[in-house]
């Protein structure tokens, strides 16, 4: 899986999550957790990623109404199942509110997106079980999660992931910070963009990911605590990690 697709040749934004180092000193498995943007085009390149992956279970975070203009584009017989946990966009509407004078301000434009992550945590909590208890149904099996971009609504996820396994935070940044590399956005998402005036809205930044971890923290204490009551005991944890690593 390379680590730097877009639509030029593929799913946009794609990367596998694994192969990083764990608390334990081990690898995360490759092939396990795919991250990518809204798989919204079909054609030669996008089916050969498909066809490498083994009938992936595919999870949407996007909002209900974001999932509906932009409906994905891979054939059902491509994948094993497709569940919509929508995560409602916060940034955008928050961005329209501010003047032009307030949007030459890098300062109070991270305010607003930092304020978004943790919006994702404070309105998601129980999306957030329901993304983990579908990971911990499904040991061994392609989990391929996206958004629309793939990087924050997404970037948010994968973060919670890599927590969980006890991976680096350096690492855990960086790999959230690949999307400014990785993510190319259409035509169309830059017209949108340059309306609303703010060029943020392609990135991602440090200080939003850790506002929407602080968050998670501050409500729902340490990753490892909440996964446990997800799957109900310490063991059955302990062996879903131990089967997810090399």
């Amino acid at each position: 899986m390379s680590e730097n697709n877009s639509n030029g040749i593929g799913i946009n934004n794609l990367r596998d999550i694994g192969g990083k180092k764990t608390s334990e000193n081990k690898t995360i498995k490759k092939s396990l957790f795919l991250r990518c943007a809204a798989p919204t085009e079909w054609n030669d390149s996008v089916k050969n990623q498909i066809l490498g992956l083994k009938k992936p279970l595919i999870i949407d975070f996007r909002g209900i109404q974001e999932e509906k203009n932009n409906p994905s584009r891979i054939p059902k017989e491509f994948f094993s199942k497709r569940v919509h946990l929508p995560i409602e966009p916060k940034v955008t509407d928050l961005l329209r509110r501010l003047n032009k004078i307030e949007k030459s301000k890098t300062t109070e434009i991270n305010k607003i997106f930092q304020t978004a992550y943790r919006k994702y945590t404070v309105d998601n909590i129980q999306t957030f079980e329901e993304f983990f208890k579908i990971l911990f149904d499904n040991p061994g099996s392609t989990i391929m999660f996206h958004c629309t971009a793939g990087k924050d609504r997404t970037g948010f996820a994968s973060a919670l992931i890599l927590s969980l396994f006890g991976v680096k935070n350096k690492i855990i940044i960086d790999d959230y910070l690949l999307s400014n590399k990785t993510y190319e956005p259409t035509h169309k998402v830059k017209g949108e963009v340059n309306k609303i005036g703010v060029k943020q809205l392609l990135r991602v930044d440090e200080s939003w990911l850790n506002a929407g971890l602080e968050e998670f923290s501050e409500r729902v204490g340490n990753i490892r605590d909440f996964c446990t009551k997800i799957i109900k005991g310490e063991n059955r944890l302990k062996e879903y990690l131990d089967y997810c690593q090399n």
